[in-house]
């Protein structure tokens, strides 16, 4: 009918555009994060736009589910603030009738959120982990930005380039100085080349018009100058990620008996749960007077959403430190408040109220 294609789109499109604002905000914010790391020559650049999917990604079970939340408070406000709702009864459309397609879209887009938690979230979690431990695993050259100083303590050598171009492989004017006790090398070269996996595990760097310094405790000085002049470097090799609660498949959550990956399951469970009872309480909560304001009631609706979201969060927690066996109680709080304003509180008072006048 008409009337449910009308109502599936009040709902649709505000829902795409906070969907659309909420997930821009924290692309934005998780890309400024990253920026920082790739500055800092923590991070590649090729990884930077990875890295800041797979945390959209991550993010959408729980933008999404406050997306239908504010979608359903806005869609049906305006109806409210506009009459429209009243006009429908007038009509003989009963509210139930209106609420139809509402509850079919919010549970469609349940579903879709269920989908996100229980498989797109491991894979988008395991994907960054193995992004992550290939970036540790990065060689000392791998991570040097050009015009910095960079100390590497484990191997004890300093590094200098004052250019880098051509994707990381052309160097210019490099400096090395490396240190084991008293003994004391220093490199000098007017460019350089770096070549990625030349060997096996291995990178070779070849510098041009070299220079080299050797200082030993034990031994004579060496000084050589050398028209080209090859450094071997291993090129690191990414320790295997292991077992992560967040990248374990539903599958194997579900055969564990540890707190950490009860707590998971029962997380990823409980999204497509929570976004249906939060779409189900949007829509007493948007029922306002006549010019009263379509978003008169986004204030106390924002509230309970952070003391649910954040009773949820506190569950999970107890759930992993093993003080409680389950989360259920927030969805379960939350389910309760659901059926206390979908309770037919005004028909009850009425039918006591016509009572009391016949007694009377």
């Amino acid at each position: 009918m008409i009337i449910d294609h009308y109502l599936r789109r009040e709902i649709s499109v505000p829902f795409a555009a906070v969907s659309g604002v909420l997930v821009s905000i924290f692309v934005t914010y998780a890309l400024t994060r990253f920026l920082m790391d790739v500055n800092a020559a923590l991070l590649a650049p090729s990884d930077l736009f990875k890295l800041t999917m797979l945390k959209a990604l991550i993010s959408l079970e729980v933008l999404l589910p406050l997306s239908l939340y504010l979608a359903v408070l806005m869609g049906l406000g305006r109806l409210h603030s506009d009459s429209e709702v009243y006009a429908m009864r007038a009509s003989g459309i009963s509210e139930m009738r209106v609420l139809r397609p509402i509850i079919a879209v919010a549970f469609l887009l349940a579903m879709l959120i269920g989908l996100f938690s229980l498989f797109v979230r491991p894979w988008a979690y395991a994907v960054s982990y193995e992004i992550k431990a290939r970036v540790e695993a990065a060689t000392e050259v791998d991570r040097v930005r050009g015009a910095r100083f960079y100390n590497f303590e484990e191997s004890g050598r300093t590094i200098f380039v004052k250019a880098v171009s051509g994707k990381g492989r052309q160097l210019e004017e490099v400096f090395i100085r490396s240190g084991n006790g008293g003994d004391v090398q220093v490199i000098t070269a007017v460019s350089g080349e770096l070549r990625y996996l030349e060997r096996p595990e291995h990178h070779q760097l070849v510098l041009n018009d070299a220079s080299v310094f050797r200082r030993t405790e034990d031994g004579p000085d060496l000084f050589a100058e050398l028209g080209s002049f090859s450094l071997w470097m291993p090129a690191g090799q990414p320790d295997p990620v292991g077992y992560k609660t967040k990248s374990s498949s539903t599958f194997e959550l579900l055969e564990s008996d540890n707190n950490d990956d009860k707590a998971e399951l029962q997380w990823r469970i409980s999204t497509p749960l929570s976004a249906l009872l939060l779409a189900l309480l949007a829509i007493p909560l948007s029922r306002s007077r006549p010019r009263q304001g379509r978003y008169a009631r986004i204030l106390g609706a924002m509230i309970i959403y952070a003391v649910y979201f954040n009773l949820l969060d506190v569950s999970r927690t107890w759930v992993e430190q093993g003080t409680a066996s389950t989360i259920w109680w927030a969805p379960g709080a939350l389910a309760a408040l659901v059926a206390l304003l979908y309770f037919p509180w005004r028909k009850l008072l009425l039918a006591r109220q016509r009572s009391l006048e016949q007694v009377a």
